[in-house]
């Protein structure tokens, strides 16, 4: 395998390190999770339910890990799957703020950091460099 000699920009760096520090948050709450499934004796449709939410947690916290990786080591495609991520995150607050009628200092957050994202990946010259887009 290729290694990348191109300089990382601080913001991935930033955004990697956040969603690696995500994600193991994520697996750590998937295994606690399945420690407190394993005491409570759930039995039926609840407990399997508790499983099948905790089994995508865990696959959304190892995707959310394979991100980090790639945003890490500079691939194309984890600049990609960012920008679509984070469009996706916009619809998702605008969706919490005009349907679902969410608090409204948590709809701002949820719009306006992956809008400082977005803006970022495609706004500076050094990151689309980077990651050759």
């Amino acid at each position: 395998m290729e290694t990348v000699n191109r300089p990382r920009p601080l913001g991935i760096t930033i955004i990697a390190i956040i969603l690696g520090i995500s994600a193991v948050l994520g697996l750590i709450a998937v295994i606690l999770g399945l420690v407190a499934l394993g005491a409570a004796h759930l039995g039926g449709a609840l407990a399997t339910a508790a499983v099948v939410a905790l089994i995508i947690a865990a696959v959304f916290a190892l995707l959310e890990l394979f991100l980090a990786w790639g945003l890490w080591t500079l691939k194309p495609w984890a600049f990609w799957a960012t920008a679509v991520i984070e469009a996706i995150r916009i619809l998702d607050a605008l969706y919490a703020l005009f349907v679902q009628h969410a608090a409204l200092g948590a709809a701002i957050l949820g719009l306006i950091i992956p809008l400082i994202i977005l803006i970022y990946l495609f706004a500076d010259r050094n990151v689309r460099a980077a990651f050759h887009t």
